[in-house]
């Protein structure tokens, strides 16, 4: 699931995402969006923007952290980011093609891994 406001960063880091081989659910651009759509789809693994159109994304964190999902935050105020758990995973603004991607990738694997 890809939760970004900013169209043009959300288009890439879904074909990112997809060059992959990853199904892409979204991209969303509210948090409202995003909790709508879990309500009744499953969801892997997330990419959230900390800053979102209706919000920041704290609310959504702690629904996936609720259910088991991993995620992955970009922000470009990385300082200001208060992170849940020492382990979070957090990407400043901008990011590179290879680090986005490792670093999704590695959220993915961490949930195969664990059962829910």
């Amino acid at each position: 699931m890809v939760v970004e406001d900013e169209p043009l960063e959300a288009l890439d880091y879904c074909d990112r995402l997809r060059e992959l081989g990853a199904e892409i659910a979204g991209p969303f651009c509210s948090v409202a969006e995003a909790l709508e759509f879990m309500r009744s789809d499953t969801v892997d693994v997330a990419l959230l923007d900390h800053a979102l159109a209706d919000s920041n994304s704290d609310g959504l964190q702690t629904a996936l952290t609720g259910r088991g999902i991993p995620f992955v935050v970009l922000t470009g105020y990385p300082r200001v980011l208060g992170r849940r758990k020492g382990n979070q995973l957090v990407l400043s603004k901008p990011v590179s093609p290879e680090l986005l991607c490792r670093t999704v990738e590695a959220a993915a694997k961490s949930t195969q891994a664990a059962p829910r």
